[in-house]
């Protein structure tokens, strides 16, 4: 369901979120939100997901498709890894 409502812009670039869609979303006084510039010039906002719940909404994702998320995991952490011995050893030798 397609819920439509105006607001203006304020001279700080504050708008308010009208009540209608606050309660639908959610949006209570100190919840974050996040604004996505989709490619059609339209935005999103929504109410911004803690970090941990989006990284298991990744896991989550990633295992739908085949993909070890532990060995991405370990991956990861290797190549972090040497490129930090990489910038330490840098750093020594300026």
């Amino acid at each position: 369901m397609t819920v439509s409502v105006d607001a203006t812009v304020r001279s700080k670039g504050e708008v308010t979120i009208p009540k209608q869609i606050r309660e639908k979303l959610g949006i209570e006084e100190g919840t974050e939100v996040e604004f996505i510039l989709e490619d059609d010039r339209s935005v999103k906002v929504r109410p911004k997901m803690p970090a941990m719940e989006r990284l298991r909404d990744v896991k989550g994702s990633l295992s739908k498709h085949d993909v070890d998320v532990e060995e991405v995991r370990r991956k990861s952490k290797s190549e972090w890894s040497s490129h930090y011995d990489e910038d330490a050893a840098s750093a020594t030798h300026s």
